[in-house]
């Protein structure tokens, strides 16, 4: 399927967040439409930019860009499937009640399949694997969406791993989640012992608490390496709601992953 690109608004790259008081805090909102046509839009998510209005998010984030963007006022945009504000890369964004009501089908019967990039601090002692492990949420951490490994009442989860290269401290996986829970990635990652470069939650969730706060600074830098984590979307194969045809798109992974991975080699 050829790639039909739309004429870009311009918009600042980077809002700071009145909510909070550091200099540093930033809402990225650079996003990019890869294709359109009558029916999808697919698109580029930077980060740290939320999908929806949340927290921090509440006045920018991308559900609230594209609905005053001049480009799809007529257009009843839905968003098929999220990402965490922090993970950047593809979203597929139904243009109608029609294609939104299809696509949100085919994603609750997982026939649509994902796949990401992450930079993880070690090496899996496998080059590629399974992660199985239920996730529950832990209700000791103040926040709603903090996962942990729960065998009694958790939700299944399951993630594919494949393990692309390795450099110094750092390794390059490919993901697949087989299962769509919320931080599901970044959870599993950490629950076997190698979270994702930047996560500042499964990292050290006592520097999301301050980062939340205060904003981040060196010390929360020296410990998680990046300033926000090293997870993007990088595909998306599914089917298009209109001609029934399986299509797949691509978004490389952001330049910050390569230069980490000089700078360690």
């Amino acid at each position: 399927m050829e790639n039909k690109l739309t004429d870009a608004v311009p918009v600042p790259p980077f809002w700071q967040r009145n909510r909070v008081k550091a200099a540093d805090f930033f809402i990225n909102v650079d996003f990019s439409v890869i294709y359109e046509d009558e029916d999808i839009l697919l698109v580029e998510k930077p980060a740290p930019l939320a999908v929806h209005p949340v927290g921090s998010y509440f006045e920018l984030n991308l559900h609230t860009l594209m609905k005053k963007d001049p480009r799809w006022l007529d257009s009843k945009i839905h968003f098929t499937h999220r990402l965490d504000a922090e993970t950047s890369g593809l979203i597929l964004v139904a243009k109608n009640y029609e294609s939104a009501r299809f696509l949100g089908i085919e994603f609750m019967n997982s026939r649509v399949k994902k796949t990401y990039e992450a930079l993880v601090f070690g090496t899996p002692k496998e080059a590629k694997g399974e992660i199985n492990l239920p996730l529950g949420r832990d209700l000791s951490s103040g926040f709603q969406t903090v996962r942990i490994a729960d065998f009694e009442t958790g939700e299944a989860a399951s993630t594919r791993y494949e393990l692309i290269e390795t450099l110094g401290e750092y390794s390059r996986l490919k993901l697949e989640p087989l299962t769509g829970r919320t931080h599901q990635l970044r959870a599993h990652l950490a629950l076997i012992g190698h979270p994702i470069v930047g996560d500042k939650i499964y990292i050290d969730l006592n520097i999301f608490r301050r980062y939340v706060i205060e904003g981040m600074d060196a010390a929360m830098i020296a410990r998680i390496k990046l300033r926000r984590q090293a997870l993007h979307a990088t595909s998306l194969q599914f089917t298009h709601p209109r001609t029934k045809e399986i299509v797949m798109f691509h978004s490389p992974s952001p330049k910050f992953i390569e230069d980490v991975l000089k700078v360690a080699a």
